[in-house]
């Protein structure tokens, strides 16, 4: 049978109203909706933000709880508590009233964690705990006071393999004021702080991917191995931030901590971030990149692919005549892939699709014979087609 909460109550749960619970007969916490929300819940997932005064969220959850204590740590059908419900929306002096009531409650014996800390620690469905939720929706004022009750708990992921910092530092836009003091609050207040995210990835990770240099660098400052940690790709930070245009300058921070980043090549296609920049026309990235670890121009793929292979393949031909420009790139001109063919082999190839490329063929081509006997000639003018990107 579906439970259902009175339209009176619920209407006085949702406003706030003490009275009509105060004579109710039956125990408060028998109150739920469909989704088993108590009237707490109710209350605070209709107060979209804090009361103009805060006498009136004071008194309503705190009597409701002097009536009815277990309320304090009664789930709902995700497994929220009210404390999750007073993280994602913002209700900071809510949250204080819960703890403080939790506080009041006597530790537990067996295990020695107090009540505030159980409840703090408690997670719903998806192994959130009300820090989660606070990070999820930036609210900073929640965050700090959370973290600076329980500074000692290392926050574990979710299901989602997300933990607290991770969360916030994957969010847009990245120059939020209140997500730079979500994070600040997480890496001073936190003794042990999980960097941890989905993949294998870390809030390095998810700050490089949002082109995030600030936090980047905040990171770097607490924990400066975090640039050789690969996902299960085998990408490191490097590697996000040279994928997006407007990553150049969190790119320049990465090299700035540790310039060994460069070098770092994934797992399967062995691409380092100077691959990942060329085939993406991040000629930003690459100008860092190649500024600050020039000898790893060297460096190719699995096929023997090197940057300007990758530049060719980005089909862009502003970005190729621009890494034509750097004396570390444009030696690479001449230099075979395992086939033989330099990336004015792979330019030839492409020119019967792009006929700018043609252009570029004549103004600068060169390569010498590949491993089938053809020349960039050959290929540009016979429509071999060998060449795959």
């Amino acid at each position: 049978m579906t439970t259902y909460m009175h339209p009176v109550l619920f209407k006085a749960a949702e406003a706030g109203d003490i009275d009509p619970f105060e004579n109710y007969q039956t125990c408060l916490d028998q109150l739920l909706t469909p989704d088993e929300n108590t009237i707490l819940h109710v209350y605070l997932g209709n107060q979209r933000r804090e009361p103009e005064s805060s006498i009136k969220l004071f008194d309503f959850v705190d009597k409701i709880l002097e009536m009815c204590p277990p309320l304090l740590f009664q789930a709902n059908k995700k497994g929220e508590i009210p404390l999750h419900f007073a993280a994602r929306f913002g209700h900071s002096n809510e949250v204080r009233v819960l703890i403080d009531r939790a506080k009041a409650r006597p530790t537990d014996p067996e295990s020695g964690v107090t009540e505030a800390k159980k409840m703090l620690r408690m997670t719903n469905e998806e192994k959130d705990t009300a820090l989660h939720v606070a990070a999820r929706h930036i609210q900073a004022q929640v965050v700090e006071i959370l973290t600076k009750e329980d500074p000692e708990f290392s926050y574990s992921a979710n299901v989602h393999g997300e933990t607290p910092l991770y969360i916030v530092a994957s969010i847009m836009p990245r120059w939020s004021e209140e997500r730079g003091k979500v994070i600040d609050e997480i890496l001073t207040n936190c003794i042990s702080v999980d960097y941890g995210g989905p993949n294998g990835r870390t809030a390095l990770h998810a700050a490089s991917r949002v082109g995030d240099d600030e936090t980047a660098r905040k990171l770097l400052e607490k924990e400066k191995t975090l640039t050789k940690t690969t996902d299960e790709n085998g990408w490191s930070p490097l590697h996000y931030a040279a994928f997006y245009d407007w990553s150049a300058r969190t790119v320049k921070v990465l090299l700035e901590y540790d310039a060994s980043a460069a070098y770092i090549a994934e797992t399967e296609k062995k691409r380092t971030a100077l691959h990942i920049a060329a085939i993406r026309g991040c000629i930003d990235a690459m100008k860092e990149i190649v500024s600050g670890c020039p000898d790893c121009c060297e460096l190719v793929d699995n096929r023997g692919w090197n940057a300007l292979h990758y530049a060719v393949a980005s089909k862009r031909t502003k970005a190729f005549k621009e890494c034509l420009g750097s004396p570390e790139l444009a030696r690479l001109k001449t230099k075979k892939d395992d086939k033989g063919n330099t990336p004015f082999h792979l330019i030839a190839a492409l020119a019967h699709q792009q006929q700018q490329w043609g252009l570029v063929i004549y103004e600068r081509g060169s390569g010498g014979l590949n491993k089938r006997k053809l020349s960039v000639n050959d290929i540009y003018s016979g429509n071999f087609g060998e060449i795959q990107y």
